[in-house]
């Protein structure tokens, strides 16, 4: 294997080359305030923690022993290998400024590539055949790149702060729009700073420095035995949920909640501790890995699929003294029997299921609310108030490790906060009031689907928003992470109805939804379809090769992706977001999906249902696959189509000019490139005003100012007759967009279909 020599800036580099902030203390850092305080100053107080951020970010990959450290992938395959989270961190401060209009890009490839991370939609789809990565040295000059970039923008003077800085504002002006993305970037980072760390555990040894054990200073406390738990009665009490609209720190879009958001939590009783791996183990010893009583019907899929017999981290080892080793970033050690056991939420529900039967009463996890009644009871006091030391194992203050579930007493409980998170029955939702923010307007709304759990409290490695009182967070539940579990007595945790209704709560969703899947408005039929309709009529008359693959382009509903799937062998849907794709994997992965429509008359939203088996795609529907990406910038795998249809994605782009050809690209010669739209241009006026773009340069594209027919400039765009021969005649196909039960903005569709040669 080859050695790796990554070329960091030294602390004392770093501090020389940017003019940082001395003396500093990665490893003890608070967030910035935004709601007061002297603008120069908060700018040069956000500015040094951007710097500390990325900085800390690149310590996790200083144990990377090789290059192939960075390309092996994670043993379970649903994550990228480590190269891809290097790049990540780094992309996403050009992408999301790019989104905002306030810079260009350094590396279209790499910021392409790097875009989009994994929140698999099950056990094993990640593909790893889509990807070709770059070199280890590529991304690291190219980290060095984006840190120049981003603090010669923040010390411009380009971009003063005014404050207060709240949601609300941030896309209200350049300046606003600029510090909140990089707020937001330094979060970001700050999340896969915890992320990463944990992939790093699942890597084999063999690929790791242990002479780089410095970095990751364990706790140095592990017993043999572990304190008994006990239930602990919590008295009932109200408590505000959600981070207030004026809040004094930075926070994600599903964090806030508007006005007062009260919740009444009854009384229950909690556990002293979070469950050591001594108190698990009373679990294996009842061979509960294999006893499926224990384990609801989606932990029983994963148990056969996985067929576990400890938790992830154990391993097996008969020359330690309990026959298991416990895996750290850079060593294994005797299992500590008294740290917290870190553990799915699968395996949390089967263990309270355990419990329940071997005390003989109700257990189950926590809920977001009760975490939140015991932290306002037992700690009071967030992050920028706890002094100089954290009153947990949280934010690195401590320990870059787990450590005793004894040693940090909260009033009659330990660990309220910090250590391992703590897994809670509540599926994560939006509070009122919720809104997407247009920067990042896939962070939450994809979790909304009622398959991610939450999890409360932060863990050793939680730094940031992560280890504020209001931080939400939730994954997939068979996710592994420093999660561990604190388990109640109570009744079960019904979720109310409202947690589970998101109806009207992305509009734009609802419609492109309507739009592919309602059979016909006031008597005009399905405009979807009639395109599907009209580009398989011309693959079957025009085109040259196989119908093997197929793409549609800007799919929001996935209507044309799915019929598409009865003549072609693999179809991919692509669009410019996750929101967009939802109705699409759930249909794929479910078989319906539910959207709503609102009366014209008292604008009150009804449900609407689709099945997959009402429609004559049903049996091919696996067929479709869906993909997030940038119809300017396509990933690499997205090629070689013999079909790509393209009708509702111009109008859509800030570089309309750009996709004409970037699609032919991706067509096998001889194969039918459908494309067109309504060219109304006054659509992406509208987009970029409501995503607060800050910049205009689309007015001036040369589709969006061409005055005569738009199909002679995409011809002209596509290369002309040298690159593609028109075929058949250019079609008008009107689609309905319904705004209501019985209003919609009709758009016709002007598609002409290209082959290539």
């Amino acid at each position: 294997m080859k050695a790796v020599h990554l070329h960091h800036y030294s602390g004392q580099e770093a501090e020389e080359r940017y003019k940082l902030a001395t003396p500093r203390n990665l490893f003890s850092q608070r967030m910035p305030t935004v709601d007061s305080g002297d603008p120069a100053a908060k700018m040069e107080e956000i500015r040094n923690y951007v710097h500390n951020t990325m900085e800390l970010f690149e310590r996790v990959f200083d144990c990377l022993a090789y290059e192939e450290s960075f390309l092996m992938p994670p043993i379970h395959k649903l994550r990228h290998p480590m190269i891809f989270y290097y790049g990540h961190t780094a992309c996403f401060y050009i992408n999301k400024l790019r989104v905002a209009g306030l810079t260009e890009r350094i590396n279209p490839g790499l910021e392409k590539m790097c875009a989009i991370g994994v929140d698999e939609m099950s056990w094993d789809d990640l593909n790893v055949a889509h990807y070709s990565w770059p070199t280890v040295e590529t991304v690291c000059e190219y980290r060095r790149q984006v840190r120049d970039r981003i603090d010669q923008l923040m010390s411009s003077g380009k971009f003063p702060l005014k404050m207060p800085l709240t949601l609300a504002n941030s896309t209200d002006n350049d300046a606003n729009a600029f510090w909140w993305v990089m707020l937001m970037c330094a979060e970001h980072e700050r999340i896969h700073f915890e992320t990463v760390s944990v992939h790093v555990r699942e890597l084999p040894m063999k690929y790791i420095s242990t002479v780089m054990s410095d970095i990751w200073q364990r706790c140095p406390d592990a017993g043999t035995r572990a304190p008994i738990n006990d239930l602990v009665p919590i008295a009932g009490g109200k408590v505000q949920m959600g981070r207030m609209p004026n809040s004094h720190v930075y926070g994600w879009d599903c964090d806030y909640a508007n006005g007062c958001n009260m919740v009444e939590v009854a009384p229950f009783k909690v556990s002293k501790f979070i469950v050591s791996n001594v108190e698990f183990f009373t679990f294996m010893k009842a061979d509960g890995y294999n006893v499926q009583r224990y384990w609801d019907e989606e932990g029983w899929r994963w148990v056969q699929w996985k067929k576990p017999e400890h938790p992830w981290f154990w391993v097996r080892d008969e020359t330690r003294p309990s026959g298991f080793a416990l895996r750290l970033q850079t060593e294994l050690i005797d299992l500590p029997w008294d740290w917290p056991c870190e553990l799915n939420n699968l395996e949390a529900h089967a263990f309270c299921s355990f419990k329940s039967e071997q005390l003989g009463k109700r257990i189950r996890m926590l809920t977001e609310e009760e975490w939140t009644l015991l932290f306002d009871r037992y700690i009071g006091k967030d992050q920028l108030e706890w002094g100089e030391k954290a009153p947990g194992n949280i934010s690195l203050e401590h320990y870059q490790s787990s450590c005793p579930v004894n040693k940090f007493k909260h009033g009659d409980l330990y660990d309220v906060i910090g250590n391992v998170w703590q897994h809670c029955e509540t599926r994560v939702h939006p509070y009122p009031g919720y809104r997407v923010h247009p920067f990042y307007d896939d962070f939450s709304l994809p979790t909304f689907d009622g398959q991610h759990a939450c999890m409360k409290g932060g863990t050793w490695a939680s730094t940031g928003n992560m280890a504020t009182r209001d931080a939400r967070f939730a994954f997939r539940r068979h996710f592994f992470q420093y999660i561990g579990l604190r388990y109640v007595e109570g009744p079960d945790a019904l979720e109310p109805q409202s947690k589970c209704c998101f109806l009207g709560l992305d509009p734009e969703v609802d419609v492109i939804t309507d739009t592919c899947f309602r059979d016909s408005f006031q008597g005009l039929p399905n405009g979807c379809v009639a395109i599907a309709e009209y580009a398989k009529r011309m693959f079957a008359e025009h085109a040259t090769v196989p119908a093997v693959r197929a793409m549609d382009i800007a799919c929001g509903g996935g209507r044309i992706a799915f019929e598409l799937t009865t003549s072609f062998q693999q179809v991919l849907g692509v669009d410019y977001t996750a929101r967009r794709l939802m109705p699409c994997f759930a249909i794929r992965e479910r078989g319906e999906c539910q959207y709503s429509v609102e009366s014209s008359a008292d604008g009150v939203r009804t449900a609407h249902t689709v099945k997959c088996e009402d429609f004559q795609w049903g049996p091919t529907l696996k067929r479709a696959t869906f993909f997030q990406s940038d119809p300017t910038n396509l990933h690499d795998h997205l090629s070689d189509f013999s079909l790509v249809v393209c009708w509702n994605c111009l109008e859509r782009s800030y570089q309309p000019s750009a996709i004409p050809a970037h699609l032919l690209n991706r067509v096998a010669k001889g194969g039918l490139l459908v494309i067109g739209g309504d060219y109304d241009w006054d659509n992406i006026k509208k987009n970029a005003e409501d995503a607060g773009r800050q910049d205009n340069t689309y007015l001036t594209d040369p589709l969006t100012t061409f005055t005569g027919n738009c199909q002679t400039e995409i011809f002209r765009l596509l290369g002309g007759s040298d690159a593609v021969e028109q075929v058949g005649k250019t079609v008008s196909i009107p689609v309905a967009f319904p705004k209501t039960e019985d209003t919609a903005d009709i758009r016709v569709m002007e598609l002409a279909t290209y082959r290539k040669k």
